[in-house]
């Protein structure tokens, strides 16, 4: 393969990518994401595991909000973070927290279904 062919699939990798991440952004931000937490989660998805200052350092952001995307990223259980010195973050792969995420979803549904029918019985004992 010439080098101006593998510079060619290069850049449509890079496109391919490029989209890929664009419409899992899409979805993350349905999801309730921000745009600097999925900036984070996508990082640590490609790079894997991470200090938080070499996240601060790499995404140019403040160490502060680092920290607090992060803490916010653990609240969704998409990312996980390892307890050594120092502390290094990584991302749960995209298909895992998505089938969580649905699962959680199904049982919230579930729940309501159940209560709405306690509130349609208790109101058929009242007429």
């Amino acid at each position: 393969m010439r080098v101006k062919d593998q510079i060619c699939l290069d850049k449509e990798s890079s496109v391919n990518q490029s989209k890929k991440r664009l419409v899992i952004g899409t979805n993350l931000f349905k999801l309730g994401f921000s745009t600097n937490q999925s900036k984070v989660y996508f990082f640590l998805s490609n790079e894997g595991l991470r200090t938080a200052p070499q996240l601060s350092k790499s995404l140019d952001m403040p160490r502060t909000e680092i920290y607090h995307l992060l803490n916010k990223l653990e609240e969704k259980d998409c990312i996980f973070k390892i307890n050594e010195k120092p502390m290094k973050f990584g991302a749960i792969p995209i298909e895992d927290f998505l089938e969580k995420w649905i699962y959680r979803e199904k049982i919230k549904v579930k729940n309501l279904e159940e209560e709405l029918a306690e509130i349609k019985k208790k109101k058929s004992y009242k007429s």
